[in-house]
């Protein structure tokens, strides 16, 4: 892996290892080593120690007591945290997308509704979860909330690889498609009260999911 010059070297850096680190190609609690990278990347070290700033001020990666720079684990209440303002902005978020929703918009919706049930039939975890995240973003991208959708994004990278690892699980899969399924027929007969309330549940139902596989594979059993 080598860094063009298109761009600095600490932004190109700050972008291969971010994507990494959402991908879990990093994963949480790993350390994050200046010299090994700086070898990978084919740069010095300080591009590399600069990117490491950057993605400690955006709270991907910590500073331990050796000095050392971990990806950042995030704890069962920090999860449940970013879930309930996640699930108070998409109210704000879904009351503009029955407002504005046109008949283009709800046929572009559907098409990804159809597009991730062929994938689940296929078994394509990887293209469910990249269908499941496109029609977020498309009604993001309906609400014309620029500010609020920015907001959204921040907050749910952190939890993207989670998230992803969630969605091998088939009746997780299974009652996330459905839910969604529901929210277009909801947005088509604009009833925005019942569209919030269905999208509470399925926000806390994926927050309890994540929130137990989380604790399962990441802390410790106390007995």
């Amino acid at each position: 892996m080598i860094i063009e010059k298109t761009k600095s070297m600490r932004e190109q850096a700050y972008d291969i290892l971010r994507k990494m680190i959402l991908a879990g190609e990093i994963p949480p609690g790993e350390r994050i080593k200046e010299i090994e990278y700086s070898q990978k990347f084919q740069i010095s070290r300080t591009p590399i120690r600069e990117a490491l700033r950057m993605l400690e001020l955006e709270g991907l990666v910590e500073s331990n007591e050796t000095g050392g720079v971990l990806v950042k684990k995030v704890t069962g209440g920090e999860l449940q945290e970013l879930y309930r303002i996640r699930i108070a902005l998409e109210d704000i978020v879904l009351e503009e997308v029955v407002k504005y929703a046109t008949e283009d918009d709800l046929a572009v919706i559907e098409r990804i509704i159809r597009d991730t049930e062929e994938q689940m039939e296929k078994k394509n975890d990887r293209n469910v979860f990249r269908l499941f995240s496109r029609f977020n973003l498309e009604l993001y991208r309906i609400s014309r909330l620029q500010k609020v959708t920015e907001m959204v994004k921040n907050m749910t990278s952190y939890l993207e690889q989670i998230r992803r690892m969630s969605i091998e699980n088939k009746d997780r899969q299974r009652a996330a498609f459905a839910d969604h399924a529901e929210m277009l027929m909801l947005i088509k007969k604009k009833d925005l009260e019942s569209l919030i309330a269905l999208n509470h549940k399925h926000l806390t139902r994926s927050m309890d999911f994540v929130s137990k596989y989380y604790v399962q594979i990441n802390e410790p059993n106390p007995e």
